[in-house]
């Protein structure tokens, strides 16, 4: 079978397409005021510190068991910079470039399979154009991933026409870095394995195919073997809990479905009834043997990054969230399929005009308009825009019928321009382009809307606030009802917070190394049995805390920064009074008095108020008394107010009867800060009453 050289002078276009994605792509990433993404931008940022300030792959000290370390290394030269926030902004300059290189494997793959440069440059802009670019911004794997993964597809295409030892072990050091980009690159073994074997029956030649690629396939083997010694989980590192998971048949295919609407969506939706015409044939009918390798690798590609995202979503209970960002990495791969099927004239009109209605009807069936919701779209810049464009409309059934029309129009515009090919390929591309520029522009619309809103609620005007404060190392002390996001964004900004300590009643929120706290008498707070005696950026997102032994040096809108004078010691711990306002669901107050089994007197107040539009609401108090309820109509203002008296550390709790939903949260009023007042009449009075 044939095979084709193209042309392999550069192209001036082709710089200019990469340069302006880089400009356009940094201002972007530049508008994007502070990291949302967690906990991955965090575990990034704390490996690349790491390895800049230790050569070690370390998070808060210790080893991370993180294989995706490519990120951290190239990064980690920009976290030698003091300042956290143009080190940030560096790293989404390197991100912006890295990813804009993603056009120049896409176009040397479209000569390589002897497309126009015209089409070829149309293709490479598009490749920088999908919305996931909005991934550029982030401290994450997808910004290096991305152009990796494309000239790893080139380096196979190349590998498996021309199987030279020089071109073979390219593709190997290719598909290492890719894989160290992303762990989920590993499929690439699997991927080239497969489209070997597919080019090998094909050309019904597998004996030789095998004897050709004999040097990767024995690579892979030893390579298999050595992770089979070792345990699959350990080569995985801290993705090894995805193995304990059970996987539902019907999820799969389910989340596979809903990936794969989001992948064409990503590709430009336009090109996807094409691009499954220009994949078949470059098996039934290839033109050349760069043509069925190029198929071979794109459809083993697709799939096995359709199976891993719905697999992992499969797998995980309660999972809602589409996973675009496992998946949009193919997209390119489609528009350059679509391109070889229209390079051809466009046959089989019919049976494109089918698959475009059925894709139609698929997206009236699956709109994506269910699942953009702000809890649901964290892995997809795709419902990025849809979200955003339910704002604008007013509701998500809104946006679920532009979309739908969107996608019905270009398809029949794609269906009546495929009568006349020479102007049907470039309408099509023209159409692609305009469906990735607007997701994109939506999607980056709602990134920056997004992070804006982050940053005005969880951050103080300079967020490094804790090393400008020039303490030292400090200790964030996460607390009952924390928010991740919030103290991720804490030690993301502050290089002197070092360790994290959990108060009772708090969870970890990430997977490292955390230390829980214990609570003396007298309120000392103890690690180990060792008192805490540094600095503390107190976490009161979901809780008021007081100490004693110290003072407050700052604070932040969900943290506070005391200062040892001499040694922290908690006085008052009021599980469930958010920074915002809200009083949660459920909660606990912990009082603790001055000396170890010292007596504690006085009264606890707060003021507390159900909306008019609320419903009227009872909590329930549980004091070392008894029970107390205090019943709240709405629009009405109450004072609570609660006679402390006893001896040690003093405990009570409540629940509500009536919860309402503030963002994602459950809550049951509005409530104004705590406040204990020490009194000793207040006990003289209980006793003569």
């Amino acid at each position: 079978m044939p095979t084709r050289t193209p042309v392999r002078r550069p192209s001036p276009w082709l710089v200019a397409i990469v340069a302006v994605s880089v400009v356009a792509r940094t201002a972007v990433a530049w508008l994007r005021g502070a990291p949302i993404l967690f906990p991955d931008e965090y575990i990034y940022t704390s490996l690349g510190r790491s390895i800049a300030e230790s050569g070690k792959p370390l998070v808060r000290g210790h080893s991370a068991h993180f294989p995706a370390l490519l990120e951290p290394l190239l990064t980690a030269p920009a976290w030698l910079v003091g300042d956290v926030g143009i080190a940030y902004r560096l790293v989404q300059t390197i991100g912006a470039l890295a990813m804009s290189l993603a056009a120049i494997p896409v176009y040397l793959l479209a000569r390589r399979l002897g497309l126009t440069t015209r089409v070829a440059l149309v293709l490479a802009a598009l490749a920088v154009l999908v919305p996931d670019l909005v991934f550029a911004s982030f401290v994450s794997s997808e910004a290096l991933a991305y152009p990796l993964l494309l000239t790893a597809v080139y380096a196979a295409t190349r590998a498996l026409v021309r199987p030279t030892r020089r071109s073979q072990l390219a593709f190997l050091a290719v598909a290492v870095l890719t894989a160290l980009a992303r762990t989920q690159f590993l499929v690439l073994v699997p991927v080239y394995v497969a489209a070997a074997v597919a080019v090998g029956l094909r050309e019904g030649a597998l004996k030789r195919t095998i004897r050709e690629q004999r040097l990767l396939l024995s690579l892979f083997a030893l390579a298999g073997i050595g992770v089979l010694a070792t345990g699959p989980t350990r080569a995985v590192g801290v993705y090894r809990g995805l193995f304990e998971h059970h996987v539902d048949a019907g999820g799969v295919l389910h989340w596979g479905a809903l990936d794969a609407m989001t992948l064409a969506y990503a590709a430009g939706w336009v090109v996807v009834p094409g691009a499954l015409l220009g994949l078949w044939l470059a098996f039934a009918r290839p033109r050349s043997r760069d043509e069925l390798a190029f198929g071979a690798v794109a459809v083993a590609l697709v799939a096995g990054l359709l199976a891993e995202a719905s697999v992992l979503q499969a797998s995980i209970p309660y999972a809602n969230e589409i996973q675009e960002r496992y998946v949009f990495y193919a997209a390119p791969l489609l528009v350059v399929a679509f391109a070889t099927y229209a390079s051809r004239g466009w046959p089989y009109r019919i049976l494109h005009l089918a698959l475009a209605v059925g894709l139609v009807l698929l997206s009236a069936r699956l709109p994506l308009t269910t699942y953009a919701r702000p809890a649901t779209v964290s892995g997809s810049p795709v419902l990025y825009a849809v979200y955003w464009l339910s704002g604008h409309l007013g509701q998500p059934g809104n946006a679920a019928v532009v979309v739908a029309a969107a996608a019905a129009v270009m398809s029949a515009m794609a269906v009546v321009a495929s009568r006349r090919p020479r102007i049907g390929t470039p309408i099509v591309l023209g159409l692609a382009v305009l469906a990735t520029a607007a997701t994109s522009s939506g999607a980056v619309a709602f990134e920056v809307s997004n992070t804006r809103t982050v940053t005005r609620l969880y951050l103080p005007r300079d967020p490094s606030w804790v090393d400008r404060a020039g303490v030292g190392d400090a200790a964030l002390v996460h607390a009952w009802g924390g928010h991740r996001s919030a103290s991720l964004q804490e030690l993301f900004w502050n290089r002197s917070i070092t360790r994290v300590l959990l108060l009772p009643g708090a969870w970890p929120f990430d997977a490292y190394h955390t230390q829980s706290l214990t609570v003396a008498g007298d309120g000392t707070l103890l690690v180990a049995g060792r008192p805490v005696d540094e600095p503390l950026v107190m976490d009161e997102f979901g809780s008021v805390v007081r100490l004693r032994g110290a003072r407050v040096l700052r604070s932040g809108p969900t943290a506070t920064l005391w200062v040892p004078a001499p040694r922290p010691r908690l006085a008052l711990y009021a599980a469930g009074w958010s920074f915002d306002g809200w009083l949660g669901g459920f909660g606990r107050i912990d009082l603790w008095p001055a000396q170890p089994r010292g007596r504690i007197e006085g009264w606890f107040s707060t003021k507390l108020t159900v909306p008019s539009t609320g419903q009227r609401t009872t909590i329930t108090l549980r004091l070392p008394g008894g029970k107390r309820s205090v019943e709240l109509r709405p629009g009405a203002q109450r004072t609570l107010r609660i006679r402390v008296c006893g001896r040690g550390p003093w405990h009570a709790s409540f629940r509500s009867n009536k919860f309402m939903v503030a963002g994602i949260r459950p809550v049951a009023a509005r409530a104004t800060r705590p406040v204990f007042e020490p009194s000793p009449s207040a006990c003289r009075s209980a006793a003569a009453a």
